[in-house]
């Protein structure tokens, strides 16, 4: 494991959001990355600390994620609430051809 403290850190927001026995499956046959940051952005963690985990979980290597943008040039964009606030709500990858919205992205703890 390359980060064991922010997977463990997502791992109990999943539980805090949606229970141990809905939380391990989601690590396991994956979840959207939407469904993730929705965990994420829940007391008691701060902003900061969410949008770190959404980085950790996507650049970590700890985590299967697809579409690969691993392989191509992409970009993330965070969407805040309100705009021009720094609290952070969603992300976007930018590609060379597509825009992936969060319900795109798939995650899945590596074993």
């Amino acid at each position: 494991m390359h980060d064991p403290h922010a997977v463990g850190s997502i791992v109990d927001a999943l539980r805090q959001a949606h229970g141990d026995a809905v939380a391990r499956l989601m690590l396991q046959d994956g979840m959207t990355l939407e469904a993730l940051i929705d965990a994420l952005v829940r007391p008691p963690l701060s902003n900061r600390d969410s949008v770190r985990l959404m980085i950790a979980a996507l650049e970590s290597g700890d985590f299967d994620v697809a579409p690969d943008f691993a392989a191509r040039a992409s970009h993330l964009k965070f969407i805040y609430d309100p705009p021009r606030s720094m609290r952070v709500v969603d992300i976007v990858m930018l590609t060379e051809h597509h825009t992936y919205s969060s319900a795109e992205i798939w995650l899945r703890l590596r074993p």
